[in-house]
């Protein structure tokens, strides 16, 4: 048996895990992780759409609704998973109903 090699291994892009680290709930951090791949792809689709330049944007994934920050240069930071996106807007107080208005 051949292994691959290291540098192979250490090249390939690692998922992006759920930012939450559990300083409101229960102290343990989010386990739930997207590929960086597809988060970027929805990033890049909302730049050609022209909707935002940079700043948090919504995308769908494994059915959910997942929320992460997008760069002007194509790049993201950091996801929230359906269930702290949802927690951090309940507590910033996000209206869906305006959000759909505009």
């Amino acid at each position: 048996m051949q292994l691959p090699e290291k540098r192979a291994l250490s090249a390939r892009p690692r998922p992006l895990r759920c930012v939450s680290s559990g300083y409101l709930s229960d102290g343990c951090s989010c386990s739930s992780r997207v590929p960086v791949a597809v988060v970027i792809a929805a990033w890049r689709c909302e730049l050609e759409r022209g909707r935002l330049s940079e700043g948090f944007f919504d995308f769908a994934w494994r059915g959910g609704v997942w929320l992460s920050y997008g760069l002007p240069d194509g790049q993201v930071r950091g996801i929230y998973c359906p269930s702290h996106r949802a927690e951090r807007e309940e507590r910033l107080g996000y209206d869906h109903e305006l959000a759909l208005a505009v």
